[in-house]
């Protein structure tokens, strides 16, 4: 009997784990995980849990002479608000229903793992259309601009995922989308096609700027998170300046050779 205890509690902390790993390599803040694994523990009685999260690094353990520790390195990280959406809906029917099987619970989260809420189709197509419109919101008030920053945001999207397979950096992947968003806006005005390639250079690395990321590293400072927060921190100025200096690479050369902005 004792054995199937200790067993059973392996597998409570082993799908706590599994569920933390899932939030946060999708973006979800640090207190909220905690309070999902503390929660799902404690729905199956165990209570004396620590949860100790760093932003690429999550350990949950139990306090009692047992010891039980589980720990993960999360290598690829991401800001997915409808997987975090999914997997707080998961976390809730699991708390809720204690009848649950542990082993029919990590099946679930498995798949929620390996679904993708949206196709590629979807997703460039949705990320050329916003590119358009902040395009049109710095100024290019013409359907010529909107037209060739959709275009150009498609571009880049595809251009990053190859990167990103190939190197598996973002960063790089970042700077080399950067260079390609300015050096197509400097191309584009030099062919006369565009006036000023600013409005496509603005428009386009809008989906690139890490505004999410910097919220949430703001909302785990103000929670205590420090470490958290301020990697995360770190995270979102380093990719900021990733962008910033691929597009200044490409201006400065630009101006140097007498273009204008």
């Amino acid at each position: 009997m004792e054995s199937e205890n200790h067993r059973y509690k392996k597998d409570v902390l082993r799908l706590a784990t599994f569920l933390g790993e899932l939030m946060l390599s999708n973006g979800a803040e640090t207190t909220r995980i905690e309070d999902t694994i503390k929660r799902v523990c404690s729905s199956r009685g165990f209570n004396h849990i620590n949860v100790f999260i760093a932003p690429a690094t999550i350990i949950v353990s139990d306090d009692r002479f047992d010891g039980y520790t589980f720990m993960k390195v999360i290598k690829n990280r991401k800001i997915n608000l409808n997987m975090v959406d999914l997997l707080n809906d998961f976390s809730r029917r699991f708390v809720s229903n204690k009848d649950l099987c542990i082993d029919e619970a990590l099946i679930e989260l498995k798949h929620l793992g390996i679904e993708r809420p949206y196709n590629k189709i979807t997703t460039y197509i949705a990320t050329a259309i916003g590119s358009a419109s902040f395009a049109i919101l710095a100024g290019g008030n013409d359907a010529l601009t909107a037209t060739l920053t959709l275009i150009t945001a498609m571009l880049a999207m595809w251009i990053d995922e190859i990167i990103d397979k190939i190197t598996k950096i973002p960063l790089f992947g970042i700077l080399v989308t950067s260079i390609t968003i300015a050096l197509s806006g400097v191309i584009l005005t030099e062919l006369g096609i565009l006036d000023t390639p600013k409005m496509l250079i603005v428009g386009t690395i809008m989906p690139l700027l890490p505004g999410v990321p910097f919220i949430k590293a703001v909302r785990d400072l103000i929670s205590g998170e420090l470490m958290s927060g301020l990697g995360r921190l770190f995270d979102a100025g380093i990719i900021a300046t990733a962008i910033a200096s691929g597009v200044g690479i490409i201006i400065n050369i630009y101006i140097r050779n007498g273009g204008t902005l």
